[in-house]
């Protein structure tokens, strides 16, 4: 309910970080009062909606599950606490994005990490304690909620000219951004579609009972995509403000340098994933072994994260922000379509490996033929000037390959390795790589 939770804000979250990138360049202090205002009064009105919906049908829906008698007090409180957690949050969630735009994705992600450690501490404790369940519920809503009340208090210290008062409440603030809500909502949606509809398909094709195997193979490519996802998100905010003030040459610097960015720090990643996924499974899964079909499903979808992260990765976060939400929403849609469709004929084909080519095939060819070819008409390159500039920067990444390939050679991991046997493979064989970079990150700086 939380994770699909993101659908309810109609794309309204990304739009308040652009504005306030935009807004907050150009000192347009009352137009973005206006429009936060008005959001955050939205999103309160929904809250309050969704939380009388799923009070209205706590009963049924406890009653669908099979609560048994003498559990159902505590279920019940277990519930209305949960659904009273998620209306508070829903509203509260534009905040981080506030942040965001304000390009302080650093306190965002303290406030982030400050939840998950109390969330830990607090789980423990109450675990240790023998609490109750709607205990351990609350403590878990508790801390969801707290960073984005944390966020409220930074954004509030922030932005001290901004009003969030009822009475700035303005709807025609909001119709001005709607085309480019849709659109970021749409973009939204094709890209869940995309992430959930490998166990849609394979449930509805081959059987709930390989959907474990899959994910297990699936498991290392969303974690390497969790490793370089970073870098991406400040580029949204930054884009907008830069959008704001007019600097399109600063705008085409940007896409070109985190371009080469990301190529320099993904490929090392996804070099050492690729070598030692069989590991890497075990060790994110607990299996004892890894079948030839998980394994295949593995490197598949480490291709597509990579391929992805070359492509799509910045092009689409800096585009979004100067006027092309449009032709991304429609290459995104292009996007999920052909990977849906594939994956239900490769599935009824070939099986569970077939659901992992429907994803990597519409991945790359939309990527490499439509988005990067708009970024590259952005940009007024050739492809083969953008290539030279990219791989001008690839010393670091002929060093990482005779570091992997000399590692491979003079330490074989062992089949029983686990996560310190990983560790020393993964330093010794990117490090000197990863130094490298910093090194001439530092300089340029």
């Amino acid at each position: 309910m939380f994770g699909y939770g993101i659908l309810l804000d109609f794309g309204f979250g990304f739009t308040a970080q652009k504005a306030v990138a935009e807004k907050s360049a150009t000192g347009e202090w009352e137009e973005l009062s206006c429009l936060l205002s008005t959001l955050l009064w939205t999103f309160v009105g929904l809250a309050a909606l969704l939380a009388v919906f799923f009070f209205a049908i706590h009963v049924p829906f406890l009653n669908a599950i099979e609560v048994p008698a003498e559990s159902r007090g505590s279920y019940t409180l277990a519930y209305l606490i949960f659904f009273a957690g998620l209306a508070l949050t829903f509203p509260f969630g534009l905040f981080p994005e506030v942040l965001r735009g304000l390009q302080r994705i650093d306190l965002a992600n303290w406030l982030n990490t400050g939840s998950v450690v109390l969330n830990f501490i607090g789980i423990a404790v109450a675990l240790w304690l023998d609490a109750s369940f709607p205990v351990i519920v609350a403590v878990s809503v508790v801390t969801t909620l707290l960073p984005n009340v944390g966020a409220l208090f930074v954004a509030r210290a922030k932005l001290p000219k901004i009003s969030l008062a009822p009475r700035c409440f303005r709807w025609s603030a909001v119709k001005s951004q709607l085309g480019f809500s849709i659109a970021a909502y749409l973009i939204t949606f094709s890209n869940l579609l995309m992430a959930k509809s490998d166990q849609a398909v394979l449930g509805f094709t081959l059987g709930v009972g390989v959907i474990a195997a899959y994910q297990a193979g699936y498991k290392v490519a969303e974690m390497f995509n969790l490793f370089t996802i970073q870098l991406q998100d400040a580029l949204s905010p930054a884009a907008a403000s830069m959008h704001a003030t007019g600097d399109a040459a600063g705008l085409r610097e940007l896409l070109l340098k985190t371009s080469r960015l990301t190529f320099l720090i993904s490929t090392p990643l996804y070099g050492l994933c690729a070598v030692y996924l069989e590991p890497l499974i075990r060790l994110l899964t607990g299996l004892d072994s890894v079948e030839p079909s998980t394994w295949q499903v593995g490197q598949i979808l480490l291709l597509a994260i990579y391929s992805s992260q070359l492509t799509n990765s910045c092009s689409k976060r800096i585009l979004m922000m100067c006027g092309y939400e449009k032709k991304l929403l429609g290459l995104a849609l292009i996007d999920g379509l052909g990977n849906l469709l594939l994956s239900i004929a490769l599935a009824l084909t070939i099986g569970m490996v077939g659901v992992a080519l429907g994803s990597l095939v519409p991945t790359v060819l939309v990527g490499w033929a439509l988005v990067l070819s708009l970024a590259l008409r952005y940009l007024e390159l050739s492809p083969w000037a953008y290539l030279r500039y990219i791989l001008a920067a690839s010393p670091p990444i002929l060093l990482f390959g005779l570091c992997l390939g000399a590692t491979i050679y003079f330490l074989p991991i062992p089949h029983d390795s686990g996560f310190l046997a990983l560790a020393l493979r993964g330093s010794l064989a990117a490090g000197p790589a990863f130094a490298w970079i910093l090194y001439n990150a530092r300089k340029q700086i």
